[in-house]
């Protein structure tokens, strides 16, 4: 391997000085000054010349101007193949040129670390068998929720519900179990059934200007 190298390395610099460091078929490398589109950019050579050259497919990180890249050149076309050196005061943006769509597949183990993960798009999709989510905090923003699921079972310590209307439909039986129960109305109070029972061990108090039954 450190013979290839070695090799590639005395055939790069003989280009390079026969030529003046102007691009050559084959490899050179040269620093990227301006874009011309998206992907094709133009390229200072160590001899002074100008290059223009376009992202290859294979070049996952995108260059930017600055950045000294391997270029490879056949006489009609010249490709960037790779970043060589990049100031850590540009972002790396990791992505292939002219794809439609990018699929990133492994039969283990994806991960993913960084202090800050930001997301942005038109739409997200998440399909899992299992989906396990855990942090100190949780804030989400939306103008609509619609939730389906078979069973839920949510365990807090507090929750706490502010809304201007809202609405629960019960079609079977709902229970309510509670150490104390307090309700505070406003303005009135209705609960029609067909059959309502109140059931206590001791007291039972209603405490009105005016009661009326029946």
């Amino acid at each position: 391997m450190q013979g290839v190298t070695q090799a590639l390395t005395a055939s790069l610099a003989g280009k390079e000085a026969d030529l003046g460091g102007a691009s050559a078929d084959g490899l050179s490398h040269a620093i990227v000054r301006a874009f011309l589109t998206e992907t094709d950019a133009s390229l200072q050579t160590p001899g002074g010349g100008s290059l223009i050259a376009r992202q290859a497919a294979s070049c996952l990180l995108a260059p930017v101007i600055g950045d000294r890249v391997l270029v490879y050149t056949d006489g009609e076309e010249a490709f960037i193949l790779s970043v060589l050196v990049r100031s850590a005061d540009h972002a790396a943006e990791i992505a292939v040129p002219g794809a439609e769509q990018v699929v990133l597949r492994g039969k283990g183990r994806l991960d993913i670390h960084a202090p800050h993960v930001s997301i942005g798009t038109g739409r997200l999709d998440v399909v899992a068998k299992a989906l396990f989510q855990a942090g100190d905090r949780l804030t989400s923003h939306f103008k609509r929720i619609t939730e389906t699921v078979v069973d839920k079972v949510i365990g807090a310590r507090t929750i706490t519900t502010q809304a201007e209307t809202r609405t629960a439909v019960i079609r079977d039986v709902e229970l309510l179990s509670a150490g104390t129960l307090v309700q505070t109305v406003d303005n009135v109070a209705t609960q029609k059934s067909e059959i309502a029972l109140i059931t206590a061990k001791r007291d039972v108090r209603i405490d009105a200007e005016r009661v009326s039954v029946g």
